[in-house]
């Protein structure tokens, strides 16, 4: 708790907390210390007779004798006399030490003035009821006199609830005239709807002599703008059979007053008991003056007046690490320490509390920051080998306009490629997001191979594309005879990942259902493959892509909040195409070197300016199909239009399905093998969008097999 809270609960408790010893000793006084008399010091170390009035003292002593032999609250009232003018208190006494009891004191004469105010209202009213029953049965004309000169609302109300006569102060109560009123408005009309059956019965129960119910009572009405007002009611039966009257006292303001109260209560009792870690004070004797539960449950014990060191550290002289010196000068001191008891480590501050009768206390709030301390040793034992990790993959770029297989010289790639290089470094689940065809598994890839994870598998996902009965399947596998079909084991994405990584792409599209399975086995609690007993707990680093708003999905409800904290933990942003031209050069020298040189065509000033002013809704995937039909049918089809030959450079090649040419290969045979191979991989690479495991799939081979290929012919 810091200062501004605890001093912001100490000025606005209205009560004053008062320790006094067994034997009628004042020990110290806090909370609302201006209910004095004289200044707190002036009753410090004195004796109750020698401060209170004999009367008082002889109370307070018997009091605190019962709560030493009965262990019980001792509730007590008295009255003291200030400046002529009479104060109530209310205190309750417990015994909160061996030797010392604590008296929690409230000034209670606001409260026993409204009572006696009430108190004569009550007494006035009932006098005017029996003046007025005695008047209305001498004569009606008497009575009436009375009844509309009241200062307070009344009305005369019938058997039917009919009201007979209304005064003018009912008409201010409730904003309705007396013609309004009279003989034609019930009294149960203005009766707010909660109350209606108490007030039925209360009337129909007072007119027979079945039951007894009270006089006087409690209710809401409605007036004529809506308004709820809280009454006081006096009713008395009048001589005639079936009529009652009714005076009315308004206590709206203070039932709320009431309200307020209860609800200042309840915060600071919230406040107080919602306060985590230790928490206590001592006074420039180094005496403890208040410890907070917390503290008590981690010491063991209450030890309350206890010199603090002794205490808590169990030292006979003061701390070496005590600041409370500085803080009794007005300073606040904050410092780490380590307990020499349990070992652990905790952040301690130390602010200064000037109380109200001028005695300043040091307050010192503690919390365990073992966890913490724990988690910054080991950033600093792994610190030498981060760097060298560090090194080693900046090493691995040798040029900045290209990461692996991502193309681009942009300052926004170049931005991409170090928070590329930061990820790999770490082993967090790392979350992709960027428009379709910007390159997500390109880049989930690249930091894959860049990772301590790079000699595992890099399992890619497209949770979009699987149907949603197969999810469960395809995650966590199955074992044979599960279901029908089932013909033998088979592995789930998770096994497959194991010790790698697991690139879910569109994650998005992943179910509620299936998330809370997905995020057991994230957090380390395993799962289990279909149609077995057996809890597997493979480890995979995670990363997630989408094109989705991840973040309007969990305030939707569609993505758990759970789920999505423990996959967005390194956030990364690829930038469409659109905001990165100067990257479209480099882009299609990348893409037309996939395609044999004989009939990769010339880029004109004509095409390049097009493909410069395009705006690339599908980003680098629609560039690259783009350069596909270009290389293909020798025009451009961009937005509906075409740019024929014109936009082709001089040199003409010979189309993709042109014959090859008639001469005669002058390499041998091993060679030729090897430049049709090139040629298939390359044409693979470019209808597969260089997508490298939908290439392997595609060509029906391994996807180390492909790497070592592309590696021994110098695709890239």
């Amino acid at each position: 708790m810091d200062s501004q809270i605890y001093k912001a609960i100490v000025n606005a408790i209205p009560d004053m907390i008062i320790r006094i010893s067994r034997d009628g000793v004042f020990q110290s006084f806090e909370g609302a210390t201006a209910e004095l008399y004289w200044p707190a010091e002036a009753y410090l170390g004195k004796h109750l007779d020698d401060v209170l009035p004999a009367e008082t003292a002889s109370l307070f002593a018997r009091k605190i004798k019962a709560a030493f032999r009965t262990g019980e609250v001792q509730y007590l009232e008295y009255s003291l006399r200030f400046n002529g003018l009479r104060r109530h208190y209310e205190s309750r006494m417990i015994r909160s030490r061996q030797d010392e009891a604590l008296a929690i004191v409230r000034n209670v004469t606001r409260e026993k003035e409204v009572t006696a105010e009430l108190r004569r209202y009550h007494e006035d009213l009932e006098t005017l009821v029996r003046e007025r029953t005695d008047e209305l049965s001498r004569a009606e004309t008497s009575y009436r006199s009375i009844f509309h000169h009241s200062g307070s609302p009344s009305i005369i109300v019938d058997h039917d609830f009919t009201i007979a006569m209304a005064n003018s102060k009912f008409e201010e109560l409730t904003g309705f005239t007396r013609d309004q009123i009279e003989g034609r408005m019930k009294w149960i009309e203005f009766i707010a709807a909660h109350d209606r059956d108490k007030v039925t019965h209360y009337h129909y129960t007072r007119r027979t002599a079945e039951g007894e119910v009270p006089s006087e009572y409690e209710c809401q009405i409605t007036d004529r703008l809506g308004n709820t007002r809280d009454i006081f009611i006096k009713v008395g039966m009048l001589p005639e059979p079936g009529r009652a009257i009714a005076s009315l006292i308004d206590i709206t303001s203070l039932k709320q007053t009431e309200k307020d109260l209860r609800e200042r209560e309840a915060l600071y009792s919230a406040i107080l008991e919602g306060y985590e870690g230790m928490l206590y004070f001592i006074s420039d004797d180094y005496r403890i003056k208040f410890m907070n539960e917390n503290l008590v449950r981690a010491i063991g014990r209450d030890a309350v007046g206890e010199i603090c060191y002794e205490a808590l550290h169990n030292r006979s002289s003061k701390c070496p690490w005590c600041v409370s010196d500085q803080v009794f000068e007005g300073e606040t001191v904050s410092f780490e320490i380590r307990n020499p008891h349990d070992k652990k480590w905790y952040f301690s501050v130390n602010v200064p509390i000037q109380m109200a009768d001028g005695t300043t206390y040091c307050q010192a709030m503690i919390r365990d920051i073992d966890q913490r301390k724990q988690m910054e040793e080991a950033l600093r034992d792994s610190e030498a080998h981060l760097r060298q990790e560090n090194l080693r993959l900046r090493s691995t770029i040798k040029q900045r306009n290209k990461f692996g297989d991502i193309v681009g010289a942009s300052d926004a790639m170049q931005e991409i490629y170090e928070l590329m290089l930061m990820a790999a470094a770490s082993d967090a689940n790392i979350i992709l997001y960027g428009e379709s065809g910007t390159g997500k598994e390109l880049v989930a890839s690249a930091i894959h191979n860049m990772s301590e994870r790079r000699e595992a598998n890099f399992v890619p996902v497209n949770c979009g594309a699987i149907p949603e009965a197969l999810l469960e399947r395809e995650f966590f596998g199955h074992k044979k005879g599960a279901f029908t079909g089932a013909t033998e084991d088979k592995l789930g994405y998770l096994d497959e990942a194991n010790g790698g990584t697991l690139f879910l792409d569109e994650i998005g599209e992943i179910k509620p259902d299936l998330q809370v399975k997905l995020l057991r086995a994230i957090e380390g609690g395993g799962y289990t493959p279909i149609g077995s007993n057996e809890v597997r707990k493979p480890d995979f680093r995670i990363i997630a892509a989408t094109s989705r708003n991840l973040t309007a999905m969990v305030q939707e409800g569609r993505m758990r909040s759970d789920f999505f904290y423990r996959v967005h933990v390194i956030p990364v942003h690829l930038p469409p195409l659109r905001q990165r031209k100067e990257d479209i050069p480099l882009l299609v020298e990348h893409f037309l070197k996939a395609y044999d040189r004989r009939i990769r065509p010339v880029i004109g000033d004509h095409v390049r300016k097009a493909l410069h002013d395009h705006d690339w809704p599908g980003n680098v995937r629609e560039l690259q199909n783009v350069l596909y039909r270009f290389v293909t049918l020798k025009r451009l089809d961009l937005t509906g239009e075409t740019i024929g030959e014109e936009g082709v450079g001089e040199k003409r090649m010979p189309s993709e399905d042109a014959a090859p040419p008639a001469e005669i290969p002058t390499q041998d045979l091993a060679a030729a093998v090897c430049a049709y191979e090139k040629q298939i991989i390359s044409r693979a690479l470019a209808r597969c969008r260089w997508n490298r495991t939908h290439t392997a799939r595609a060509l029906g081979v391994g996807l180390r097999t492909l790497q070592r290929k592309m590696k021994a012919y110098g695709i890239n």
